[in-house]
């Protein structure tokens, strides 16, 4: 069973769908078989692979985003990959969708916020645009925020985030690599910047070469297995 550090995030909050039982494996199996036996899968057709390059890329956050499964109502199957030393502080969000995560490799610290009255971060509103392929954000004033908790977070830790959670991660360890079931995308996010950021800041558009998808899922797999 997925260990749930928020026990308001629930399987149902998650989305009831056709692959929930396979996604939520991934996610659970500390064992990381049954990612293994995904990826072994998404290899073995070019199909697949084609349309998983189409829905990754560099994410505006830093990490490589790799959308391996979408099913109809949108709930999915993601990779986080840290390829690159971590250098800036990421940006304070929440999301539009509930997700559980594991740490498969490395470490990193999650951090959880509450917004305050205040000036300190431009507030952005963050929403999925289906016909533009990617999030588009719309300033929304200024705002406080303070920190509530930060934990350490390293290989075969999980946690849980509701959509409306705010938090980031920090200190994360160059390779480092999460797992992680998303439900459909149902409600705005926030994004918090620095006060003279504008609203093309938040956004990356997807995609991503296929030679670059191809190696990037081997190596993972090389790493699994210990090679």
């Amino acid at each position: 069973m997925l260990a749930m550090k928020h026990k308001e995030v629930t399987r149902a909050q998650l989305g009831e769908f056709t692959d929930e039982r396979m996604i939520l494996d991934v996610v659970e199996d500390a064992s990381n078989e049954a990612l293994l036996r995904y990826l072994d899968m998404l290899l073995a057709d070019e199909r697949l692979l084609t349309e998983v390059a189409k829905r990754s890329y560099r994410h505006q956050l830093g990490f490589k985003k790799l959308v391996l499964m979408v099913d109809t109502t949108g709930s999915s199957l993601r990779l986080h990959l840290w390829d690159r030393p971590s250098t800036a502080l990421e940006d304070i969000h929440s999301h539009c969708a509930n997700f559980c995560s594991r740490v498969v490799f490395g470490c990193l610290a999650e951090n959880s916020f509450e917004l305050v009255p205040g000036d300190s971060h431009a507030r952005f509103r963050y929403c999925f645009d289906a016909m533009a392929g990617h999030s588009v954000a719309l300033k929304d004033g200024l705002t406080g925020v303070y920190l509530r908790e930060s934990l350490i977070l390293s290989t075969g830790n999980s946690y849980c985030k509701r959509a409306s959670d705010l938090h980031n991660v920090s200190s994360v360890v160059k390779g480092t690599l999460t797992v992680s079931a998303w439900g459909p995308r149902d409600s705005e996010a926030i994004v918090l910047k620095s006060r003279d950021a504008c609203p093309e800041d938040c956004a990356a558009s997807s995609g991503m070469p296929l030679e670059e998808m191809l190696a990037t899922l081997k190596n993972i797999k090389e790493r699994l297995c210990g090679k």
